[in-house]
């Protein structure tokens, strides 16, 4: 039989797995790539700029941006706005011409049917099975392996001006209103009561301390409002990422780390001062396998200083995605939906928060 011209199933998986298999060897020079404490200050910096996407594709996106800078693609050394082509359609924009999408990693998911037993045991059901005496029959969400798709920054498009967020602008020795009390909030919503002691001789010398014997967060109450709002913050990641079994069996060198990379990220979104934070070596972090330890301590920073930023109701910094993006999205789909009366596909996400 003659060739049709289009690539068969097995090409076209081929394909896929190669475009996979080279974004997440740039991750894995990347991570082999953070040796020092100013190198993971330099990540966090940038996590914090696009903390609405995932660890991985912030690493992707940085590379890709930074090639395009190098050779005159994009007029910034650092990315501001990232989104997919429809997005920036939505928002009366275009990608200029000659310009290369980056590559990011998004997960491709479905849903399998499992039986469940009365005490948690999950069994895989194929096709013909069914839900045995004393299970019940469930449809869960699983990952099935990842994809390559591409996103644009602002500097690689053209069109109506983008919207610019109002940033705070604080006061000397203030945090944000309202995000104290936010992550106050967070704590107490974890199971944790929530004071203050007079110095720091009350606690060791340390500015808060959380202790998991008695479900309590302290902080010292002789610092300015920014501080203690910084170290509630620090104190915050402690109960995100170290309460269960498998966060305390973290070493207590790396959950100060990232515990402080959390409120790093999260004070530096807030437009808080932060050039007095200092981070110590990673190289050596697991033993004879760093590389993963920092990826691990990577989505873990990330997904912890996530939950934060999501329930302050601060100004705070967009994460890298466009102001306006969701309206601008919403708005064409009404438009299409008039059209044709429906939806003919899925739709692009304002942004890809997504990837390993």
């Amino acid at each position: 039989m003659g060739s049709t011209g289009r690539a068969s199933k097995e090409d076209w998986a081929d394909r896929v797995a190669a475009k996979v298999a080279a974004a997440q060897e740039v991750l894995a020079e990347q991570v082999a790539a953070l040796r020092s404490g100013e190198d993971w200050k330099r990540f966090l910096d940038f996590q914090a700029r696009l903390h609405a996407y995932s660890p991985g594709n912030c690493m992707l996106i940085q590379v890709a941006h930074a090639l395009a800078f190098a050779a005159g693609a994009v007029p910034t050394p650092e990315p501001t706005y990232v989104a997919g082509f429809n997005t920036w359609k939505a928002l009366g924009r275009s990608v200029d011409k000659g310009q290369h999408g980056y590559a990011i990693l998004a997960p491709m998911t479905g849903h399998r049917r499992v039986a469940v037993d009365g005490q948690g045991q999950v069994r895989p059901l194929g096709t013909e099975d069914g839900a045995r005496s004393g299970e019940i029959e469930e449809r869960r969400r699983q990952l099935f392996g990842f994809k390559v798709e591409y996103c644009f920054e602002v500097g690689q498009t053209s069109g109506e001006p983008v919207p610019e967020p109002t940033r705070p602008k604080l006061l000397e020795g203030e945090a944000p209103p309202g995000l104290g009390v936010a992550v106050l909030r967070l704590i107490e919503s974890r199971g944790f009561t929530v004071d203050t002691v007079p110095d720091a001789r009350a606690i060791q010398g340390a500015n808060g301390q959380t202790t998991w014997a008695t479900r309590s967060v302290v902080v010292r109450a002789d610092m300015d409002d920014a501080a203690m709002v910084k170290t509630l913050i620090h104190e915050a990641a402690h109960c995100l990422l170290h309460e269960d079994p498998a966060g305390q069996l973290v070493p207590r060198s790396l959950q100060e780390v990232e515990a402080e990379s959390v409120a790093y990220v999260v004070a530096s979104a807030h437009g808080m001062p932060t050039d007095e934070y200092t981070f110590p070596y990673v190289a050596g972090w697991a033993g004879e396998d760093p590389n993963a330890a920092v990826l691990a301590t990577q989505r873990r920073v990330a997904q912890a200083a996530k939950t934060i930023i999501e329930v302050s109701p601060a100004e705070h910094s967009s994460g890298g995605k466009v102001p306006g993006a969701d309206q601008a999205l919403e708005a064409a789909r009404a438009r299409r939906a008039e059209l044709t009366g429906g939806f003919s596909a899925a739709e692009e996400p304002a942004v890809a928060v997504v990837g390993p």
